[in-house]
């Protein structure tokens, strides 16, 4: 499997941090809320879902643990998890994350720090819509691998964090179902998936401690073969958020 390879470079890391940094500062659980909205679009040579288009609001629920935003230099690691559903006329999006990133985190300057991480993760998402009293559910999901760099600056009040990656899709697979006429479970080709976030922490060590930030990721899922259900068929999801969170 490809995905056991890439836990190879990630443990690597690990061992390296170890022997390199000690533990860069006690972790901390962050949990919040997230109101994103998500520009689907959908071609395929099928008349049904070929050429829909639909920007859809989101809400949902983060929760994660680790030291990305409060270490200093050192090792870093976050673990999460985050769900969102959102629904517009008669579609509905449903989709998950879960996600592991360790890395490095080198000094700039006092207060500023450069990262290097790397990661692993899955993801899954179903859409449901209807379309000329056409139901057409696609579910995709997907492990995977993940590398990103970032710039951490620890203010008086305030700490800020940009980080900028991609995640890589390996081995996904997608589910195609016109109620009526059946459903093909195909897989899905391999593809990198940009995104980029900014986060700020407010109050660390002075009060009630919580964060903000905004965010902006980019999924594609592409069938890997043609079939009679799903020929072509292609989704792709631009997604922008917000998230606000406190610690614990």
């Amino acid at each position: 499997m490809r995905l056991n390879k890439m836990l190879i470079p990630v443990s690597a890391v690990g061992l390296m941090a170890g022997s390199t940094f000690v533990m860069a500062a006690d972790p901390v659980s962050n949990l919040g809320i997230i109101v994103a909205g998500s520009e689907y679009e959908m071609n395929s040579d099928n008349d049904s879902v070929d050429g829909r288009e639909e920007t859809v609001g989101q809400g949902g629920i983060f929760y994660n643990y680790g030291n990305k935003m409060t270490g200093g230099p050192g090792t870093i690691f976050q673990v999460g998890v985050e769900a969102r559903y959102g629904e517009k006329n008669d579609d509905e999006v449903k989709d998950a994350t879960a996600e592991a990133d360790l890395g490095l985190r080198m000094p700039l300057t006092d207060n500023s720090n450069f990262d290097v991480l790397v990661g692993v993760g899955y993801d899954w998402t179903r859409w449901e819509m209807e379309d000329n009293n056409d139901d057409v559910e696609l579910s995709n999901k997907s492990p995977f691998a993940k590398a990103a760099l970032g710039w951490h600056h620890q203010g008086n009040t305030v700490t800020t964090r940009l980080e900028i990656g991609t995640r890589y899709s390996i081995e996904g697979e997608g589910k195609v179902k016109l109620v009526g006429y059946g459903s093909e479970t195909v897989d899905l080709k391999n593809k990198f998936n940009p995104y980029a976030e900014l986060n700020f922490l407010w109050d660390q060590g002075q009060g009630f401690p919580f964060t903000a930030g905004v965010y902006y990721s980019q999924t594609n899922y592409e069938l890997d073969d043609d079939y009679e259900l799903a020929d072509n068929t292609e989704l792709e999801n631009n997604e922008f958020g917000v998230k606000l969170g406190v610690l614990f």
